[in-house]
């Protein structure tokens, strides 16, 4: 019993002791906090997990908004490509194949901040709303929209300015331009010149300040196509300027009294080459032209006068074939009026309330723009040149009465151009635009249709 009391003693005292309890204790308390600090770990982890979604949610539908933004203002550019035998067009205006569901090949990835677009289209069909269907993508998030679209009637592109350079105005030397200026580029001006009428430059651009209290605009505006005849290639007056070989005085016409008059000597290709469709009018010499439709690759009046008569409602008008069908390349001139040239109209007499004037049509080409030399030392013309494809030149110090647009226009010398509000403009409007219906958002990142889901 004695050797068992003193080891109960001891296992009691042992019990009753707390001696090497704070190890355990601390551990304890330690893992306690390890596990407290983890839950907020994980939950700022989440909560930052969280935001960068939230983030890239955002980006990707501001990405998709600028994706549908860039093809409402590509199918602005390029509406004059878009027909039902064209019916889709790539993001540089070229044409490109319809899928088998109607819709346009997706466009490659573009970038846009540190996010991407990419969208589709509608095929194209008259009288009928387009669809886009825009894709933004920002991190691993894809938001997806979709855009309606109708076209709204463009107003006639001589409505309000009458001096137009599409893509660029250049003025060099002093010319005075009386009338209004319009451009998608910027005016450029290194000389004493003239603006004495309302500026519209493009969007982002620049332009002087006018004179006579005229205003600066901002504003894109593409020039439409020219608008040809359905039958001009073989319903024309061409015939007037090819005189009979045996006599002079007739032309080759069913009526051979329909004759162009021309005052010096006629040979195969002078005032007429029927094989290069050019009229050339010689120094000095004066051709006057009194059909109302030609169809011709070029017009060349250097030192001479070229009248158009405009009576009895008459209003001569010379369409200017393609460069291609014509076989010339790019750069080449079509039209020149130069040296001491002129263009009168016998239908252009203010003081007998008659406004008529001749115009001048160029069809020109996307891929082989070629040039208009108005540079005129003398005189005083009157005329309306629509070349939408073809860079102007426009000099000398010559008095261009009318109206003007061109791809681009450069001024340099004395020339003076005005207008009058009597002309009647041609019916050139400018492209149909595009304008937007509606928008919604789409569920999932694509689908098939692309506007499935929308």
């Amino acid at each position: 019993m004695d050797a068992i009391g003193p080891l109960g003693r001891r296992l009691r005292q042992l019990l009753a002791s707390e001696r090497g309890m704070a190890l355990p204790t601390a551990l304890f308390a330690l893992i306690a906090t390890f596990a407290l600090a983890s839950v907020a770990i994980l939950s700022s982890v989440d909560a930052q997990h969280g935001t960068l979604r939230d983030r890239d949610s955002k980006e990707a539908i501001a990405a998709a908004d600028a994706g549908a933004s860039v093809a409402l203002l590509r199918l602005n550019r390029f509406q004059g490509s878009l027909s039902e035998a064209t019916p889709c067009i790539g993001p540089g205006g070229e044409s490109v194949g319809v899928e088998a569901n109607g819709w346009c090949p997706a466009t490659p990835a573009e970038n846009v901040g540190e996010s991407t677009f990419s969208y589709q289209v509608s095929g194209f069909e008259s009288n009928a709303e387009l669809s886009v269907v825009a894709v933004g993508t920002s991190g691993s998030v894809s938001r997806r929209i979709e855009v309606g679209l109708v076209s709204y009637d463009g107003e006639l592109v001589f409505a309000n300015e009458k001096l137009i350079g599409q893509d660029d105005v250049n003025l060099e030397g002093t010319p005075d331009i009386r009338t209004d200026l319009g451009t998608n580029g910027s005016v450029h001006g290194n000389g004493s010149y003239t603006i004495c009428g309302d500026i519209r430059h493009g969007v982002g651009k620049e332009a002087p300040e006018p004179d006579c209290d005229g205003e600066v605009t901002e504003g894109n505006k593409v020039l439409p196509p020219v608008t040809l005849p359905a039958d001009i290639a073989t319903n024309n007056s061409n015939c007037r300027l090819e005189a009979d070989p045996e006599n002079s005085a007739l032309s080759t016409c069913d009526d051979p009294t329909e004759v162009d008059t021309y005052s010096k000597h006629r040979n195969s290709t002078t005032p007429w080459d029927p094989v290069t469709r050019t009229i050339t009018v010689t120094s000095n010499a004066t051709m006057t032209m009194g059909g109302q439709d030609y169809f011709v690759c070029q017009l060349f009046v250097d030192n001479g006068d070229l009248i158009m008569a405009g009576a009895d409602e008459v209003q001569v008008r010379i369409f200017f074939d393609t460069p291609e069908n014509c076989g010339l390349s790019a750069g080449d001139t079509q039209l020149r009026i130069g040296g001491n040239g002129n263009v009168v109209s016998t239908g252009f007499n203010p003081s007998e309330e008659s406004y008529r004037v001749p115009g001048f049509y160029l069809l020109g080409s996307l891929t082989t723009p070629t040039s208009v030399e108005l540079t005129g030392h003398s005189g005083t013309n009157e005329l309306i040149l629509y070349a939408p494809n073809s860079d102007v030149e426009l000099g000398g110090n010559a008095k261009w009465i009318g109206m003007i647009a061109g791809k681009s226009l450069r001024m340099h010398g004395t020339p003076i151009v005005e207008s009058d509000p009597n002309i009647e403009p041609p019916d050139e409007a400018f492209s149909t635009l595009w304008g937007r219906t509606h928008y919604v958002e789409c569920t999932g990142a694509s689908a098939s249709p692309p506007s499935a889901d929308c």
